[in-house]
């Protein structure tokens, strides 16, 4: 194998796949990453044999082949060498990197000696805009499960019905729901567990990238791929609980205010509230306040009044501030509503004037 390509591409690419690798793999191929030099292009792999990603660094090859290298070595050294044309090369047992007066070799194993890379092909295809599936994921990923003892609910669902996406996570204090209508589908009713990681790796590689990914579902694994980077991982098992029976259908309480003014509000209060998270919301319909309220026996008490527009009422809910941020972070729009029932039923965030995105979070009883 011999290729030539610049150090800028062949660090981009490093940085794709690099994520899946670990130092405490107990197999110490899965410290490896795989290059294979063919049809004009150098592929680049890494698996932990839940996850592999492959992705493409543009290149001259001169010399077709492949080999397995430990990536964090290799990517360690790229980092640190000027952006040149780099020059990459087998030579026996070790692969010679060359820049300018750079001259490197590093240890290698035989490209057999790689796990298998799947090859995900036969399933149900659907297409979505890159920067709109990474909105979903991210307005999603952070709500589900770090109990891995309970991996139904430790990775994230889609459900496909009637011609929309659902994208939802949970981890039973908290539920987030993103809806994305598909255009040219054709296949037919789905209902999948993708692992969070995989789902948090997603949302990393698409970035800023623009264009469409493409997905594929299998009964037990599924493909995302976009700009040359494929991303396979296996589906988790179990049944998703039916979360749309916890979802009321009818709130006592609704507020509208602007998302920024709460955000700011919740980080001022939380100041107080750092052993038990919570801050006490109070919708106060004469004044049309929000009335946020955090206190702390040994550090002290925060108040924030809000002007809002409130329906319904009085009413009073203490919820986990964390919880509140983490939605409030990812929602796209100025406004959003607040819905509650009483102090001891779930309460909604929604965005106004849109229907694609729901946040329900249990109260804290106190």
């Amino acid at each position: 194998m011999k290729v030539i390509c610049t150090q800028e591409n062949l660090k981009t690419g490093l940085l794709i796949i690099g994520k899946v690798l670990s130092s405490t793999n107990t197999l110490p191929i899965l410290n490896n990453i795989l290059m294979k030099a063919e049809h004009g292009v150098l592929k680049i792999y890494s698996t932990n044999l839940e996850l592999a990603i492959s992705t493409q660094v543009r290149c001259k090859t001169e010399e077709e082949g492949g080999i397995t290298v430990v990536g964090k070595t290799l990517s360690d050294l790229i980092n640190n060498l000027p952006n040149q044309n780099t020059t990459i090369q087998t030579n026996g047992q070790e692969l010679g990197i060359e820049v300018g007066n750079y001259h490197t070799s590093i240890k290698t194993m035989p490209a057999e000696d790689f796990p298998l890379i799947p090859v995900v092909t036969d399933g149900q295809n659907l297409s979505i805009e890159a920067q709109e599936l990474k909105t979903a994921l991210d307005q999603v990923s952070f709500a589900a499960s770090n109990n891995q003892t309970q991996p139904e609910i430790s990775g994230v669902l889609f459900v496909i019905n009637a011609g929309v996406l659902r994208v939802v996570a949970t981890d039973r204090y908290r539920l987030a729901e993103k809806k994305i209508k598909l255009t040219n589908y054709s296949g037919g009713d789905l209902e999948v567990i993708v692992p969070q990681k995989t789902i948090v790796e997603i949302s990393r590689i698409i970035g800023q990238q623009k264009g469409s990914a493409d997905i594929i579902f299998t009964p037990t694994q599924t493909m995302f791929s976009f700009n040359n980077t494929e991303v396979v991982s296996r589906l988790a098992d179990g049944q998703y609980p039916d979360y749309q029976q916890i979802i009321p259908n009818n709130f006592l309480i609704s507020a509208v205010v602007e998302k920024q003014l709460l955000a700011s509000a919740l980080k001022t209060t939380s100041v107080f509230s750092r052993t038990t998270n919570s801050v006490n919301l109070k919708f106060l319909s004469g004044p049309q306040q929000l009335v946020l309220t955090a206190e702390s026996s040994d550090l002290g008490k925060s108040v924030v009044d809000l002007p809002c527009k409130i329906e319904g009422g009085d009413g009073e809910v203490i919820l986990n501030h964390h919880y509140l941020l983490d939605c409030l972070f990812g929602m796209d729009s100025t406004e959003v509503m607040l819905k509650i029932i009483d102090d001891s039923s779930p309460s909604l965030v929604v965005p106004v004037q849109k229907d694609d995105y729901l946040y329900l979070v249990m109260p804290i009883k106190i």
